[in-house]
């Protein structure tokens, strides 16, 4: 049994016979681009007709340039739809050292961050609080995720009677009594 060569790179894309009798033509190995092989910037630099290079540039995902020498200055220039401040970015991005973190610190003042001695919050009113419930009732209401009193006083009670297996009165008026409880 023959097995069917499937090209993983271009996800069974294959190029046409017209477009392998123009890599050909410009002597240039068909197979190098699924292999990404040839940037853009090449196919156009061997004569490679500009609609028939950006073709495979999209279709095989091909790489601009592999040279950035100016590259991104121009390509910033033909984008559409970029502010100034974009083609800006997009044209100093060429250098090797654009994403580099190393920044002179002599001129920096560095100010420590401490640490705040208390919360930024207040802490949380424990359910046991709450007039009526009980130790036994915090463990209950723990089970569904009721751990504070500021929790229990927007729960829907119903739900929460049906899922704890409790009356739906006295889930009410628990959520009743931690609401009179929080200011």
């Amino acid at each position: 049994m023959e097995e069917e060569y499937v090209d993983d790179v271009a996800e069974g894309e294959s190029l046409t016979d017209e477009e392998r009798d123009a890599l050909e033509a410009a002597d240039l190995d068909p197979e190098g681009v699924p292999e990404k092989q040839y940037s853009y910037r090449a196919l156009l630099d061997e004569d490679i007709d500009e609609s028939l290079a950006d073709e495979l540039r999209r279709r095989f995902s091909l790489p601009w340039s592999y040279e950035s020498d100016g590259d991104l200055d121009r390509r910033s220039s033909e984008v559409r739809g970029l502010a100034d401040s974009e083609r800006e970015w997009i044209a100093v991005s060429g250098d090797e050292d654009w994403q580099s973190f190393d920044y002179e610190t002599e001129d920096v003042d560095v100010v420590p961050r401490e640490k705040p001695d208390e919360r930024p919050y207040p802490k949380p009113t424990p359910v046991t609080a709450v007039t009526g419930v009980g130790p036994d009732d915090a463990e209950k209401l723990a089970e569904a995720g009721i751990l504070s009193a500021e929790r229990l006083a927007t729960v829907n009670a119903f739900e929460v009677a049906s899922a704890l297996d409790l009356d739906v009165l006295h889930v009410r008026t628990w959520r009743h009594n931690a609401r009179e409880l929080l200011p």
